[in-house]
């Protein structure tokens, strides 16, 4: 009652906003106050506000929450997407953008025939065999994998996958929290309907340092009214169904939390109270048995999840057979083996179409790996013919190093011989020259006509 006055009392004032500041917190207060349901309306105004004023966080922030309350509708997905394309670039606009083309993809793989689904596969697997260098590209590609493997069959194929992706997504920046949050929630119910109950503990783990460090954002920017209480019980819950994989003194604790959960929050306790899944799934850690039976059999009336109903009658077999009550055993056992019958059916089935795909796929990877070597084969004869191309002009080029240093050694001894000449005739002139009579001198001898005295 609190929640609903307090959002009505905080829309009177929002006329009076004397700034986009103050128009986004109170919307914010509004939409953290409104139930589930009736956020979107809500959502869609924070959104066209914080767009008009290029508040590029609160675009980022609210664009995910809106994806998924629409996570149905192709049209309004295309149009967040076209809004997040307008944002400035950065991990935080690449992060929300992959989020949002993931929704899209879950989306279309919903409604898709399971014919076409296969075939979409086997388009999807070249682009996911394809790295791009890109994280966000390559994740995009690896979780549409995931998503259309997922409606068609949850095999060891869809293990490989989401294992896969898993590492994948470990490196994504710090900003992509939504997407890590969508992943290990997917992973978690995946992990704890195939009986994988250490794997599913594992992701919850995760999940928690999510929702502890989303609690501490929304804290630290003022988000007075943001709560969540209900993310921390979806996860609680689902740990104690995988009980078997905890100890006693953790079990007891996470029961304890979900109860300190159920006093704050109106649909908290009534799940809580009402469902009594909980209280089944912890009395059962604890051995007693008769106790857990009555818990049982109230879950079993109101659970029409057949993953949930064969772990409720397995828990019913279990319980009775320790308790001794051998017609509640019979009735259980039929059950369960009719619910089991009817899973192993379509499971052949989701075999069969598991078989299909990875024939696909690897037909895919060889006509890939054959391309591959092809390549390389070409590659390999180009470099041939260039290294004999390239040995040919060396050797072109080494004869005629050699015929120039030939020609250069030529010129050198024609240099020397043409200094020897030179200086030979340098001497024979000095030679010549210092033969000849010197300029002045006075010849003495007598005249033979010259008078006797």
């Amino acid at each position: 009652m609190f929640r609903r006055e307090e959002s009505r009392r905080l829309a009177d004032t929002l006329k009076s906003a004397k700034s986009a500041k103050d128009s986004i917190r109170i919307l914010y207060d509004i939409f953290d106050l409104l139930e589930y349901d009736n956020k979107t309306q809500a959502a869609w105004k924070l959104l066209d506000v914080a767009k008009r004023n290029k508040e590029y966080d609160v675009v980022c922030d609210i664009v995910p929450h809106i994806a998924v309350m629409e996570s149905r509708d192709s049209v309004t997905l295309d149009k967040l997407l076209a809004i997040v394309s307008e944002l400035p670039e950065s991990n935080m606009k690449r992060g929300v953008e992959l989020f949002v083309n993931v929704e899209k993809v879950g989306c279309d793989a919903y409604y898709m025939p399971l014919e076409q689904r296969r075939h979409a596969v086997v388009e999807y697997a070249k682009e996911d065999l394809n790295f791009k260098n890109d994280i966000y590209q390559d994740i995009f590609d690896l979780y549409r994998m995931v998503i259309f493997i997922r409606y068609t069959s949850k095999g060891s194929m869809y293990l490989e996958y989401l294992a896969r992706l898993e590492k994948m997504i470990e490196d994504l920046p710090e900003e992509s929290k939504f997407l890590r949050n969508l992943f290990y929630t997917t992973a978690a119910n995946f992990y704890s309907n195939n009986g994988f109950p250490d794997k599913a503990i594992a992701s919850d783990r995760k999940l928690l340092e999510i929702i502890k460090n989303l609690e501490r954002h929304y804290k630290s920017v003022g988000r007075k009214y943001r709560s969540l209480d209900r993310n921390y019980y979806i996860c609680y819950r689902r740990m104690l169904r995988n009980y078997k994989a905890l100890d006693l003194k953790e079990v007891k604790h996470i029961y304890a939390e979900c109860a300190r959960l159920a006093e704050n929050d109106i649909d908290i306790r009534k799940a809580f109270y009402e469902d009594r899944r909980t209280t089944a799934y912890r009395l059962m850690a604890e051995r007693k048995y008769a106790d857990a039976i009555p818990y049982i059999k109230h879950a079993l009336e109101i659970v029409d999840d057949d993953n949930i109903r064969q772990f409720f009658l397995n828990m019913m077999v279990e319980a009775s057979d320790s308790v001794g009550d051998k017609e509640l055993l019979l009735s259980s056992l039929k059950e369960y083996n009719e619910l089991l019958h009817n899973k192993l059916s379509k499971k052949a089935e989701e075999t069969m179409a598991e078989l299909a795909i990875r024939y696909d796929v690897n037909n895919l990877k060889s006509d890939m790996t054959e391309l591959e070597l092809q390549k390389r084969d070409i590659e390999l004869s180009t470099n041939q013919k260039i290294i004999t191309v390239s040995l040919a002009a060396l050797f072109l080029l080494a004869i005629a190093l050699m015929l120039l240093y030939r020609s250069h050694f030529k010129q050198l001894q024609k240099n020397r011989d043409l200094e020897e000449a030179n200086e030979r005739l340098r001497n024979d002139m000095e030679s010549l020259l210092s033969k000849d009579i010197p300029a002045g001198t006075v010849d003495l001898k007598v005249r033979s006509d010259a008078p006797h005295r």
